[in-house]
């Protein structure tokens, strides 16, 4: 599991899906969280996090998906957040 904490707000996340070009695909966990957009009245449920692989105590980018195939220009960009990495959870 990975848990990014922004600033007032965090993201638990649990399945990491692929990864590409530097980044990764993260969905997030169901029973934790998830991201409503109001206007399109859809669930964002997915994160992609540059860099691919990081280490505990990282700061990170992060923005957010609907689906791990869903066309650049529905992204969500939410800035940055520090990483904490957990094992076996």
């Amino acid at each position: 599991m990975l848990v990014v904490k922004m600033k007032g707000w965090g993201l638990n996340l649990d399945k990491k899906m692929g990864q590409s070009q530097g980044a990764t695909i993260w969905e997030f966990n169901r029973s934790s969280n998830s991201y409503w957009n109001a206007d399109l009245r859809q669930p964002y449920r997915y994160a992609r996090i540059t860099p691919a692989d990081p280490k505990d105590g990282q700061t990170v980018e992060v923005v957010l998906m609907q689906s791990p195939s869903a066309p650049e220009e529905t992204w969500v960009d939410k800035g940055q957040g520090v990483v904490s990495v957990k094992e076996g959870v």
